[in-house]
């Protein structure tokens, strides 16, 4: 989403042109990270509003500190921009010309236009100044505003204002619209990695929606701990982001919590990175009850660390019970909030999994063989599962079609009735958290008497795409399981392949013949070293 936002906003009507000057210098205020604003920006907005224009006079600040916009009232409320649903990332700094704390319209605002917070400020007759501070809150709507307080007596940690903000208006920090342009930005310690990542990257950027307006390489043995990709690329790829206009920009590895707070700083456009673009293509296409708790569970160990990056400042607005103690500050809060969810969601999954666990063991009374099917992401896995079963489930030409475990039975031509399970899909790097929170997937598999091993044959990336699904069976301790390599997409290759591997097209249904009494192989085989 653009931010569709004029310099000035409001009731100038009347002003003359060096009250118009002053307030166009307000756009070249900025306030440094870690405040919500300066003593002398908000000095300057009061005595604008009480003395100068006599109207509510305030500025929108973005993320980064820069004024974006200033907004001029009446004399009895301010005259706000239109911002639909809301432009994430935004707060406002505004005064009142009779002096007064939040009003209602300010508070209905900070929930209505989705702000991370509103506040009013006011400085006394004796040169005091004073703030009145409202922050998003869990629930039917905002808090009341914490009232008048000395402005040096308040201090926020920013980090987990943005964060808590993100989470109460229901938008996950790294919410992506479809359509939006997005550059993308990959560091690798070798060329031939950062060919492949970017190749991957576009193809998950695809997934999720995007539009790829430019992607940039870089290839350095050592990422550069503040930025990731030195101050010079970074000032070249937020230029091409400025010129290009873009929403979002993606970064391939992980950012840690200080080189994506560093990064924001920089630019108005978004910043997320390869495992939250994940996150959010995950997002989209959970469709059942478990995979839709799995991916919330993710994203909330994902965000737990970054939550916990502290700012320069703790915030301690209120304090306890009659006020006896400092209180819980606002981070406390927030990362006991998402503690306490992760704790939930762990205990409503651990159920599901046991009920999932006592239907394998009632499978297995009967002694119904299991075959999963694995590889890596996009190999035609789910194509696959409804040209053997004819059942209808979800295949597109997407990274992570699949998000949790389809179970179909069939029968084989041998007359062997067998369970057949699809999974979700591998990729390089896959974050730890991810590969915890689809457990339900790989308790399938370890159940499994065979695994069907998917490969792309038209990738040129085949072979290294194999050994990473091999990994990660490795570490998972599958790699036990008896396998069955099955070459898939073989209609895209110049000819069909000759030997005495799997070849097949899951798309035509050449070659499934020869799978379906692969398969029955492999299942007596094993049965007689059972025997």
């Amino acid at each position: 989403m653009k931010r569709d936002i004029s310099t000035i906003h409001g009731n100038t009507r009347g002003l003359g042109p060096s009250q118009i000057k002053r307030l166009q210098l307000l756009l070249r205020r900025r306030v440094p990270s870690g405040q919500i604003v300066t003593a002398q920006l908000a000095s300057l907005l009061s005595v604008m509003a009480l003395e100068d224009i006599q109207r509510e006079v305030g500025v929108v600040l973005d993320r980064a500190g820069r004024v974006v916009q200033v907004v001029v009232g009446t004399s009895e409320r301010l005259e706000l921009p239109e911002y639909g649903e809301g432009v994430p990332g935004l707060r406002i700094v505004h005064a009142h010309p009779d002096g007064s704390r939040l009003r209602r319209d300010d508070l209905a605002a900070l929930t209505i236009s989705r702000l991370d917070a509103m506040a009013v400020v006011h400085r006394n007759e004796h040169g005091n100044l004073f703030m009145d501070l409202a922050l998003p809150e869990e629930g039917s709507g905002p808090i009341q505003g914490s009232g008048f307080m000395p402005f040096q007596d308040i201090s926020v940690d920013m980090d987990a204002l943005f964060a808590s903000s993100d989470t109460v208006h229901g938008t996950r920090m790294h919410d992506v619209q479809q359509g939006e342009l997005a550059v993308l930005v990959v560091v690798a310690q070798s060329s031939d990695k950062a060919r492949r990542r970017s190749l991957e990257l576009k193809e998950l950027a695809r997934t999720a929606g995007l539009t790829v307006a430019r992607v940039f390489t870089q290839v350095r043995h050592k990422p550069d701990s503040r930025t990731l990709v030195g101050s010079g690329k970074l000032e070249e790829i937020l230029l091409e982001a400025r010129r290009s206009d873009v929403d979002l920009i993606v970064f391939d590895p992980e950012l840690t919590p200080a080189q994506a707070k560093a990064i924001t700083q920089r630019t108005g456009a978004r910043v997320i990175d390869r495992t939250m673009l994940i996150l959010d293509i995950f997002a989209q296409h959970a469709s059942t009850r478990e995979a839709k708790l799995q991916v919330e569970l993710a994203q909330l160990r994902y965000r737990l660390p970054h939550l916990s990056h502290r700012g320069n400042m703790m915030s301690r607005l209120m304090g306890g019970i009659g006020g006896r103690g400092p209180g819980e500050t606002k981070l406390e809060i927030d990362r006991r909030r998402v503690r306490e969810r992760i704790a939930r969601l762990e205990r409503r999954l651990s159920k599901m999994e046991a009920e999932r666990s006592l239907r394998r063991k009632r499978r297995r009374s009967r002694r119904v063989p299991v075959v999963a099917i694995v590889g890596y992401t996009n190999v035609g896995k789910s194509t696959l599962l409804t040209a053997l079963t004819g059942s209808e489930v979800f295949a597109e030409n997407m990274l992570f079609a699949t998000l949790s475990p389809r179970a179909r039975r069939m029968r084989l031509d041998s007359g062997i009735g067998i369970v057949l399970t699809d999974t979700v899909g591998f990729i390089e790097d896959l974050p730890s958290d991810l590969q915890k929170a689809f457990r339900a997937t790989l308790e399938e598999m370890r159940e499994s008497d065979l695994l069907l091993h998917v490969l792309d044959a038209s990738d040129p990336d085949m072979e290294f795409r194999r050994e990473q699904v091999e990994r990660i069976l490795r570490e998972m301790d599958l790699d036990s399981i008896p396998r069955l390599e099955v070459y898939n997409k073989c209609d895209l290759l110049d000819e069909w392949p000759q030997g005495p591997d799997v070849y097949i097209s899951a798309l035509s249904g050449r070659g499934l013949d020869n799978l379906r009494s692969a398969i029955t192989d492999g299942l007596l085989l094993m049965a007689d070293d059972n025997g």
